[in-house]
């Protein structure tokens, strides 16, 4: 169990995906380019995913999906990932935590 103020760190954003690649040497990793609203990342902040079994890269383009920002950056394969993207699972299956309807990107999530 976690306290409310606990929760109350985790900044959870609306994000838009510009970019989706598979990445030599993974068969789980993608690596996404996803708009959080952010200037400082023009291109998209970079994030990898372990969702390559269940999307193609190209299935992502302009998917509006969940962000955790503020997680510490993480190296894996070599590359950063700065966030991550929220999905639910079972058995295997993979299923991206979506908005119902469009939403500006870098909004928050209450």
């Amino acid at each position: 169990m976690i306290t409310i103020d606990e929760f109350q760190k985790v900044e959870l954003k609306i994000g838009r995906i510009l970019k989706a690649e598979n990445i030599e040497g993974s068969e789980k990793l993608l690596k996404l380019n996803v708009d959080l609203g952010e200037p400082e990342y023009p291109e998209g902040r970079q994030i990898l995913s372990g969702i390559a079994k269940q999307y193609k890269p190209e299935d992502l383009i302009d998917k509006q999906i969940v962000v955790v920002s503020n997680l510490e950056p993480r190296t894996m394969m070599g590359m950063e990932s700065r966030g991550m993207i929220l999905a639910a699972g079972d058995d295997g299956q993979i299923s991206l935590i979506i908005p119902d309807k469009e939403i500006k990107s870098g909004s928050s999530v209450k």
